[in-house]
């Protein structure tokens, strides 16, 4: 357990911006424009430190960061550590949904935040939460399109509804307990509409009218033809299947995104959620939404996410809503090709590494098996 704030330093701390998620909130979005106008940022004072992800997101810093590396695999944060050093900037940003993985063991925050306090930097987080009907209907079309799962939506709901990522009221205690302000900014229907990145910028003091990219819109949903297809592809393989590398699967995922686009057949805005299923999500965390809401806004859950709270849903998934034989036909011959390119991908030697980083199921159970503290 840290303890009290310490305010006996007498050398100026520079602000840090820490975002951290949760997954499926533009967070990508968010991360390409912080990465492209790293120069225009410097220049107003914000320190965005390299990106070893061509996404721009800092994975590696914030891992090392919360002592989740060998000591002498820490580059990404000897490099922070010698720049921070160096700039005169006044802020610094750092973006990785990671963090809402990691910040819940107790043991990852409390490295976290002495070497963001080594480091003399005021710690702000900064959280987009996003109503978990949405989220948990978006976050199931990123493991799916990626042929990391292949069951049914509501099977999936069921498994994942009352995961402690989904609990925002946590983060407000972990603010207090580490001596850090926290931003909530919600991610809402509206937000996609009006953009994330003017969101966020705006979150960190920001003029977005500074920039001329910033309605960037990165890592688009994906359709029920799209959901389908590789549904049906993992579950051919059976057991076998459930035995595919993180490398394997992500390879896969890039050929079936890519044969889609090729064939004008890339689709959008899947729907796995009935109304009935949305309300019984809600139902699940309104307790816990409603304590957030109060601590971070003043208001309800339900006022702050009027245009997502109650809405009315129909499900697109083809599980639930058979397509006519055109399409039918079309998904099978689909499925045909991509069965031929995975087989492909299992016969290359560098996708099947023995490495833990590389074991599809232990990097599912970081997002799964987390364990929730109390600060």
């Amino acid at each position: 357990m840290p303890g009290a704030c310490d305010y006996r330093s007498q050398v100026a701390k520079r602000v840090c911006y820490i975002h951290i998620g949760p997954h499926k909130s533009g967070t990508t979005s968010i991360q390409w424009f912080l990465k492209e106008n790293r120069a225009e940022l410097l220049k107003d004072g914000y320190l965005v430190p390299e990106s070893e992800d061509f996404r721009g997101g800092h994975y590696q810093l914030v891992t090392q960061l919360c002592g989740r590396a060998p000591r002498h695999q820490r580059e990404a944060a000897a490099r922070f550590a010698s720049v921070i050093k160096d700039t005169k900037c006044e802020a610094v940003v750092i973006s990785s949904e990671t963090l809402d993985d990691l910040l819940v063991n107790e043991d990852c925050a409390r490295e976290f935040f002495a070497r963001i306090e080594e480091l003399n930097l005021e710690p702000t987080l900064v959280f987009l939460p996003r109503n978990q009907s949405q989220l948990l209907n978006s976050r199931y079309t990123e493991v799916v399109k990626c042929l990391h799962r292949s069951e049914p939506f509501e099977a999936f709901v069921q498994a994942e509804i009352r995961h402690p990522n989904f609990r925002y009221a946590h983060w407000i205690a972990l603010a207090n307990a580490y001596c850090s302000k926290l931003i909530a900014q919600p991610f809402t229907e509206e937000t996609i509409t009006r953009g994330v990145v003017p969101e966020f910028l705006r979150a960190i003091d920001i003029d977005p009218s500074h920039f001329h990219d910033v309605n960037v819109r990165r890592n688009r949903g994906v359709g029920p033809f799209t959901i389908s297809v590789a549904r049906d592809v993992l579950r051919s393989f059976g057991s076998e299947g459930r035995e595919l590398t993180w490398l394997q699967v992500s390879r896969c995922g890039l050929e079936l995104a890519a044969y889609l686009g090729e064939k004008g057949l890339a689709d959008s805005g899947y729907c796995g959620l009935t109304t009935a299923l949305a309300r019984h999500i809600e139902t699940e965390w309104r307790s816990d939404n409603d304590a957030f809401a109060q601590e971070a806004w003043g208001r309800s859950w339900a006022e702050v996410f009027a245009v997502d709270v109650g809405r009315e849903f129909k499900p697109n998934d083809f599980d639930l809503c058979p397509p006519g034989w055109a399409v039918r036909r079309r998904l099978r011959r689909v499925v045909r090709e991509m069965k031929a390119m995975v087989q492909e991908v299992l016969l290359d030697p560098t996708l099947a590494i023995e490495a833990w980083w590389n074991d599809l199921r232990r990097r599912q159970s970081a997002w799964i098996d987390n364990e929730t503290h109390e600060y």
